[in-house]
């Protein structure tokens, strides 16, 4: 029944999103991120290291509200004492549904709903056994727009409050495993269990710049933190840097 309620909620939010706006914006985005994970079910070891990543994003306004979609996906290659791994985060669809309370309309608050998959595997550590963090949420969020002179900026913040989660069973057979791609889209959604703040938290600031109103390119900076708390634990930090490209405006 939990698991119904919050599909539906999101569809509701999708449904939302194609009602005709009076301002319809896309970009395309490209970025470098900085992972870090720490999976107690690994031994504990922390990986660090880079990655790359794409996004599409659409948001429909007008003066009382805002909806905007997002997809994304990077691929990341954190290491640690040489040992190298391989981390995947996908994320379908994330929906938010913000009203513009008060006269200026700069500030935006309301909820969203967020699809998202984190897949990692270590080959050098543990050839034939996957770990992943699969997450169904519901959550709020927020965003404060501002012009500093000729400049355009943009604070957004998204933290889950409750949904569903998905995790590898804990490991306990070096001999048996499968890293085929349809053996992880099997299991990714597997044993999805309801909680909230007491068992996960996934969490995003972001800073965005877009010098001068007509500029085409745009510049952000992200923070997101990611934590299972029931064990074996897990504790993920991405830091990354976007670039965005802004369409051209219809003169």
């Amino acid at each position: 029944m939990k698991k119904t309620i919050l599909i539906l909620t999101g569809l509701i939010l999708l449904a939302g999103m194609v009602r005709s706006q009076e301002t319809k914006l896309q970009t395309h985005t490209i970025s470098l991120n900085f992972l870090q994970i720490k999976e107690e079910m690994n031994y504990g070891l922390v990986f660090r290291g880079p990655g790359i990543g794409y996004a599409y994003s659409a948001q429909w306004q007008n003066k009382n509200r805002l909806m905007a979609y997002e997809g994304r996906f990077s691929l990341s290659f954190p290491l640690t004492r040489d040992i190298l791994a391989g981390a995947f985060n996908v994320v379908p669809v994330r929906l938010d549904y913000l009203f513009k309370p008060g006269p200026e309309k700069k500030l935006c608050v309301g909820p969203y709903f967020i699809a998202e998959y984190n897949y990692e595997t270590y080959p050098d550590l543990q050839s034939i056994y996957s770990f992943w963090f699969t997450n169904f949420s519901l959550g709020g969020a927020l965003k404060y727009s501002f012009n500093l002179e000729e400049d355009l900026f943009d604070i957004s913040f998204h933290t889950t409050l409750l949904g569903f989660t998905s995790r590898n069973p804990v490991y306990d057979d070096p001999y048996f495993g499968d890293q085929s791609f349809a053996y992880a889209i099997k299991f990714v959604h597997q044993d999805l269990t309801f909680g909230s703040w007491g068992r996960y938290n996934q969490s995003e600031l972001e800073i965005r710049w877009q010098p001068k109103a007509g500029s085409r390119l745009a510049y952000a900076y992200s923070f997101q933190y990611y934590g299972y708390y029931d064990e074996p634990r897990l504790t993920m930090l991405n830091q990354t840097v976007k670039l965005l490209i802004l369409p051209q405006k219809n003169k």
